[in-house]
């Protein structure tokens, strides 16, 4: 925050935000990229609503507001076509979730692997994590529990390797749901056990608090299973 007061470009607004965005604050999040977004329309500064617009509108899709964030993805990625005269991964990634929000998951799907064929093309890693953890969470809405394993376990050590801890945990969340579906109790609980030390280690309470929820629930289940009936 003082840096981001002592600063007169946006660039320490846009990490502040993005601090927020990473401890879970998603309000202060979303009241920060709302003021650079109004600072951008002020300044005519193309570059600057582009970024913003993308990043509110993931941050309103985590927060429950799918259809403003909608609003705010197509219009940025007609800002995107205008500059560049083509879509950008950001643009995949943004269309693909919205179309997952939707129910349209073949087309949520081709977007994604367009956008992962261009990441790794790049040698960005960081935007082949976020490819592969949306495209594991999608198989995993899906049915398709084995694809969606192996997005996730791909993505989960791609961002552990970019200590992103958030995303990391998040991956573990949702592999947790894949073992748990399987019945792997055993690997659903080593995976809620690490994504809790992630989300301790960068204050994510939201997640940590979901994280310990499922925690006890799968707990609660093994005792059930372990539990001689004869007992009852």
């Amino acid at each position: 925050l003082a840096a981001a007061l002592a600063d007169e470009s946006p660039n320490s607004r846009v990490e502040l935000a993005g601090f927020h965005v990473r401890t879970e604050c998603y309000d202060d999040a979303i009241q920060e990229y709302e003021s650079l977004l109004h600072l951008a329309d002020e300044k005519n500064d193309s570059q600057l609503s582009e970024v913003t617009r993308h990043n509110l509108a993931a941050v309103l899709r985590k927060s429950g507001h799918p259809t403003r964030a909608m609003t705010l993805q197509s219009r940025a990625s007609a800002e995107t076509l205008a500059a560049r005269g083509e879509l950008a991964t950001a643009d995949l990634t943004g269309r693909a979730l919205d179309a997952i929000h939707l129910g349209d998951f073949g087309l949520a799907e081709n977007l994604l692997l367009r956008s992962l064929s261009v990441e790794k093309g790049l040698g960005c890693r960081s935007g082949e994590a976020t490819d592969c953890a949306n495209l594991g969470a999608l198989a995993l809405l899906r049915g398709d529990n084995a694809v969606g394993i192996r997005f996730l376990a791909r993505a989960y050590h791609l961002h552990r390797s970019l200590n992103e801890r958030l995303d990391a945990g998040t991956d573990l969340l949702n592999l947790a749901e894949a073992f748990q579906n399987a019945s792997r109790w055993t690997l659903a609980t080593r995976c809620l056990k690490r994504a809790i030390s992630q989300f301790e280690s960068c204050g994510a309470a939201r997640s940590l608090h979901i994280a310990q929820t499922r925690l006890r629930e799968i707990q609660q289940i093994q005792g059930v299973y372990h539990r001689d009936p004869l007992l009852n």
